[in-house]
């Protein structure tokens, strides 16, 4: 009777000398370094920790890209996305609280600029075209998969890869939503 005590009181404080102190901070702010630096978009996260193996959080993205805006004006694209709101639902797939993997789905709210040439044709049926701007907004769908790894219990690493396909307004939004990014940020 004693060895199981022994055994029993042995499990208890080893399961409770796992318990990491991430599992107490609930709240965690990123930045994407890599939209800042290959796409000139920022994007700026927010995650709240449900319990062990649930999060949920928002991502917003905004675009500034002169290049970008360079190939919508010249040309090579037809549309510009401008803004990208994300809320989020994770689920970590790793029994590690420092290092895990982890799956998400997503929703997003989306728009920015379209461009399309139409053909018009003036009082003597001479035809000729023009390119007309206009808005796009449109709501999202989809997943991602990635992997995070914190550093001294705060410094948090995220690598994520991600895509959704765009529902209402297809005609003049992109097609597909990428959810690509590496981000820091800071877990409190």
């Amino acid at each position: 009777m004693k060895k199981l005590v022994f055994i029993f009181l042995f499990i208890v404080a080893f399961s409770n000398a796992q318990e990491s102190p991430l599992n107490s901070k609930k709240n965690e702010f990123r930045v994407d370094l890599l939209s800042i630096i290959t796409y000139g978009k920022f994007g700026l996260s927010y995650e709240r920790f449900l319990n062990k193996k649930f999060s949920t959080g928002v991502n917003v993205n905004f675009s500034n890209s002169q290049k970008t805006k360079d190939n919508f004006d010249q040309g090579f694209r037809n549309n510009l996305p401008l803004y990208e709101i994300n809320p989020y639902l994770r689920y970590k797939m790793s029994d590690s609280a420092a290092r895990y993997y982890f799956a998400e789905i997503f929703a997003s709210s989306n728009g920015g600029d379209y461009k399309e040439i139409t053909r018009l044709t003036d009082s003597n049926t001479t035809g000729y075209y023009t390119t007309e701007k206009s808005k796009y907004s449109d709501f999202a769908l989809g997943g991602s998969l990635g992997y995070k790894m914190y550093f001294k219990d705060k410094i948090a690493l995220e690598f994520i890869v991600g895509f959704g396909k765009n529902l209402i307004n297809r005609a003049k939004s992109p097609d597909v939503i990428t959810r690509v990014g590496i981000n820091l940020g800071y877990r409190f």
